[in-house]
């Protein structure tokens, strides 16, 4: 059966992760990507560790997989030859992607103006660190980002950590992948859009917009009671007790909703404190309340100190509960779970199997693509020259000794 983005044809010219991840996501459902790379030096990722023992040239699995089924063309976009095949392969394109800092390519004269002169239907997806496109222009505009930052000035560090620790920085790069998932969803509204209008349009997906946009409980209790900031440590729901308890072998997360009094009971009985349910000093409506949840965490984890992850987790939802292993990436790995709903995807890569996370929406109509690995630098530029853009081989040969491809 055909997946979703069958034909849809994309121009890739991303690097380093935001844009990157939102090709993998296309192309996990069926888009068509070309990535346009500098001769000689290509992505940065290229070049991140750890590498494949043995691999000559280096080959690293956080390149090969974020790039999965993708074509690689090296272009000089420095040359009005690089230029001039770039905008041969705008008007190929359904969708540019690209994630330069704002005024790159203006600068490079391959802007949106220019391109959509090429090819009036053209998807132009710009992912920057705060917005470039009017009239939403802002103050910070002209700024680079990158995850940090975005992870900083968007509320997610400062609702991150300990209750009384400083702001923490999530160790997934999300103030990347994020952004990477709106542009996708913006690029595929823009291609509906195309099929009621004819014609394309600028997506324009700031980062610091992305996360705020996930941050949005803490902007909206701030916004409802003046002066209400909240703070790190739970979710900042009052009536949950969410957060992490330390068992014999780890860590388990949890989430208990103060308003189901017979889960509580059952869970105090299930542990051998049934006398908690009495307790003056626990407000079973309120369990995030701070002292409450110091009651509750102190409790259970002397419980659990003598008791392995899984039969905690078991105690927890045979209450009734939420909860889960507190898991690292060997386990997410070797996940049963994952596994059943084929949530990873195998590439070969130096002579090894590398198994990776796909994008996680299932369809009953399409099964999970097949991937291959990302490109090796410049490893298609011939085969799209002449297949896609009818280039001789003579034409490929002038461009390759011309320093263009």
């Amino acid at each position: 059966m055909p997946l979703p983005l069958e034909g849809v044809r994309v121009l890739e010219l991303s690097h380093i992760i935001a844009g990157p991840f939102c090709g993998a996501v296309l192309a996990d459902y069926g888009a068509d990507i070309v990535k346009v790379e500098a001769p000689g030096v290509g992505d940065r990722t290229r070049r991140n560790t750890p590498f494949v023992p043995g691999s000559d040239p280096p080959l690293n699995g956080h390149f090969y997989g974020l790039n999965r089924s993708r074509c690689g063309v090296t272009l000089n976009l420095k040359t009005p030859e690089g230029r001039a095949v770039f905008r041969d392969l705008v008007g190929w394109a359904d969708i540019l992607l690209e994630n330069f800092a704002p005024g790159v390519m203006e600068r490079l004269g391959l802007g949106y103006e220019t391109l959509r002169e090429v090819n009036p239907r053209l998807i132009y997806v710009a992912i920057s660190g705060f917005g470039q496109l009017e009239p939403y222009i802002g103050p910070y505009s002209q700024w680079p980002a990158n995850n940090a930052i975005a992870q900083g000035m968007g509320g997610l560090m400062d609702l991150t950590g300990e209750r009384d620790g400083p702001p923490t920085f999530v160790g997934a790069t999300i103030g990347d992948t994020i952004p990477g998932l709106w542009a996708a969803f913006g690029a595929v509204l823009a291609l509906y859009q195309r099929t009621l209008t004819g014609e394309g349009q600028y997506v324009d997906v700031p980062m610091y917009d992305s996360i705020v946009a996930m941050c949005f409980k803490a902007v909206l209790d701030h916004s409802t009671v003046s002066g209400v900031v909240p703070t790190r440590g739970s979710e900042g729901w009052g009536g949950t007790f969410t957060g992490i308890l330390r068992c014999q072998d780890g860590y388990i997360a949890v989430s208990m909703w103060g308003d189901q009094p017979e889960k509580w009971r059952a869970l105090w009985e299930r542990i051998g404190r049934s006398e908690a349910w009495e307790d003056p000093r626990i407000d079973q409506r309120q369990p995030g309340n701070t002292k409450v949840a110091a009651f509750i965490k102190a409790t259970l984890e002397e419980w659990l100190s003598t008791r392995d992850r899984w039969e905690g987790v078991r105690m927890l939802l045979d209450a009734g509960f939420s909860a889960g292993p507190v898991q690292g990436a060997r386990e997410i790995h070797d996940c049963l779970q994952l596994q059943a709903r084929q949530a990873h995807y195998e590439i070969e890569l130096g002579g090894r199997q590398v198994r990776g996370p796909r994008s996680p929406v299932r369809l009953s109509g399409s099964p999970p693509r097949t991937h291959r690995r990302g490109p090796h630098l410049g490893e298609h530029t011939e085969e799209v020259l002449t297949q896609i853009l009818g280039r001789s081989l003579e034409e490929v040969r002038d461009l390759r000794g011309g320093g263009v491809i």
